[in-house]
């Protein structure tokens, strides 16, 4: 007499993939919910520890980043709509005065950051290379000085980069030339130096470059005409020392 089983060995196989798949299905929600608020988490710290190097804000414009609302909703805030993390910092024209926190690299899904027309100063910190989503980094019309970060060229997808009315020093970096990506380059009104360097002429998706009213010496380089792209060409008048 053969021992009696409750399943055959096909029916076993069924219902142990069907305990599998009902486990991974409630297990992995977690998981993934898990890791979504170590995200959030670390945002809000982010833009907390921004706000903490703000010394002056005239007109409120950081009223809002409080405990009681939610950091997605607070004003100049956006973040992608499934997991909550923060996209966009735009803060412009609301003459805030302190420092970039070094921190903002920490938000790690940003895309672009805007702080025009403040008060901004210090120098532009390096830790913003680690933000590998970063798409647009608006700092025009603010007092940063020191010089060019180095580590932008670990932005590989930055099409936007306006650095200019600041008082940035030294050199355009070479850097800058991996940004394969880059479609607009304005770093007028600074005190750079040096002169425009010949690898602008590698970054064959410019299609605006502005680097009038610095300091630059020698002569303007004939690869900037091997930008078949470009549309906007701002040299200025008598910037360049021969």
């Amino acid at each position: 007499m053969k021992p009696f089983s409750l399943l055959s060995p096909p029916l076993l196989y069924l219902h142990l993939l069907f305990l599998l798949t009902f486990n991974l299905m409630w297990f992995c929600p977690i998981k993934i919910t898990a890791v979504a608020a170590i995200g959030n988490q670390t945002d809000h710290l982010a833009l907390l520890k921004f706000k903490e190097s703000i010394t002056s804000d005239p007109y409120n414009a950081l009223e809002s980043w409080n405990s009681s609302i939610h950091f997605c909703k607070w004003h100049g805030i956006t973040c992608s709509p499934m997991h909550e993390r923060v996209t966009e910092l735009s803060l412009e024209r609301y003459q805030l005065h302190g420092s970039l926190s070094p921190h903002v690299s920490n938000l790690t899904f940003l895309k672009s950051v805007d702080i025009t027309d403040n008060n901004f100063f210090g120098e532009i910190p390096q830790d913003l290379g680690q933000l590998l989503h970063l798409q647009q980094l608006i700092l025009s019309n603010n007092s940063f000085v020191g010089e060019i970060p180095t580590n932008l060229t670990y932005c590989s997808n930055l099409k936007l980069l306006y650095l200019n009315g600041n008082h940035l020093i030294g050199k355009i970096p070479t850097e800058i030339g991996s940004l394969k990506k880059l479609q607009t380059m304005s770093v007028w009104r600074n005190k750079l130096t040096g002169g425009i360097p010949s690898f602008i002429g590698n970054i064959s998706s410019l299609t605006r470059l502005s680097v009038s009213g610095n300091n630059f010496e020698g002569d303007i380089p004939q690869e900037i005409c091997f930008l078949k792209h470009l549309t906007f060409l701002a040299l200025g008048e008598k910037q360049f020392v021969r």
